[in-house]
C-alpha cells in the first residue's frame, strides 16, 4: 500500500512541473507551429554571430572584458536579435513543449511512458517525433520510439 501511494505521490509530483503531457500524435501535429520558429531562431542566431564579429572588430572590443556582452547588447540590432530569439522561445515553450538547445533546433515533449515521465525528442530536419529519452539523460540519451527497456511498474508500457 505504501508503494503505491508514494508511486501516485511521485507520479503527480514529475507531471505536475510540465504544464501539458503529449502524445506522440499531439507532438507530432505541434510540428507545423514550432518548426517555423525553430528556423526563425536558427537565423537569428546566425545574423547575431555576423553582427557580433563586426562589432568585435570594428569598435575592437575584448571578448575577455567583463562588460563584453552588455557592450555588445548596446547595439540596438544586437539587442532587437536577441529579444526575438527569446520571444520565439517563449512562443515555443507555451505551447508545454520545451525548447532545448536553440542551436540544435531541439524540442521536448513532455510524455507519459508508462509511470514515468520521459521526453518525446524532436530535431529540426527530422520529418516527424521518433525519438524519446529519460528526463535525466538528455539528448545523448536518446531512444528510437518503441525502444523500450521494460514495462513501468504497474506491468504497462505505454508508447505515446
Amino acid at each position: 500500500m505504501f508503494t503505491a501511494s508514494r508511486e501516485r505521490l511521485l507520479l503527480m509530483d514529475s507531471s505536475d512541473a510540465f504544464a501539458r503531457l503529449f502524445t506522440v500524435h499531439e507532438a507530432n501535429a505541434l510540428l507545423p507551429t514550432v518548426r517555423p520558429l525553430i528556423e526563425r531562431i536558427l537565423e537569428n542566431i546566425e545574423r547575431l554571430r555576423n553582427k557580433s564579429e563586426t562589432l568585435v572588430r570594428e569598435a575592437q572590443l575584448d571578448p575577455e572584458a567583463a562588460d563584453f556582452m552588455d557592450r555588445l547588447q548596446g547595439d540596438g540590432e544586437i539587442a532587437r536579435l536577441v529579444g526575438d530569439v527569446r520571444s520565439w522561445v517563449e512562443e515555443i515553450n507555451s505551447h508545454g513543449c520545451v525548447c532545448k538547445g536553440v542551436e540544435q533546433g531541439l524540442i521536448d515533449f513532455p510524455c507519459m511512458l508508462g509511470a514515468e515521465v520521459v521526453f518525446l525528442c524532436w530535431r529540426l530536419g527530422e520529418p516527424n517525433v521518433g525519438h524519446w529519452h529519460r528526463i535525466e539523460d538528455g539528448f545523448a540519451g536518446r531512444r528510437r520510439l518503441l525502444d523500450v527497456e521494460k514495462p513501468g511498474p504497474d506491468g504497462n508500457t505505454s508508447y505515446h
